[in-house]
């Protein structure tokens, strides 16, 4: 399994997704989003069943990031086998 991090930016505006796993070995996809330079930061943890599906939340918030013209500025997979 990996955890992933991905950043997309558009003008002034950002948006993070990571997958990663809470203090239970639940898995969790947080999403946080703003202004780039701004002191607030938006952000929303959704719990996720099994990895698979955590995975598929990930790619359906990276396609929708794509259709809103945002750009990926940052992509990492973290190894955590």
């Amino acid at each position: 399994m990996s955890w992933l991090y991905c950043r997309w930016e558009r003008g002034s505006r950002y948006y993070e997704a990571r997958i990663q796993q809470d203090l239970w070995g639940e898995w969790v996809l947080v999403k946080a989003w703003g202004r780039r330079g701004a002191a607030w930061v938006q952000q929303r943890n959704i719990p996720c069943e099994n990895y698979p599906a955590t995975l598929a939340c990930f790619q359906r918030i990276q396609r929708r990031r794509l259709q809103r013209g945002y750009r990926e500025v940052a992509r990492t997979p973290l190894d955590v086998s």
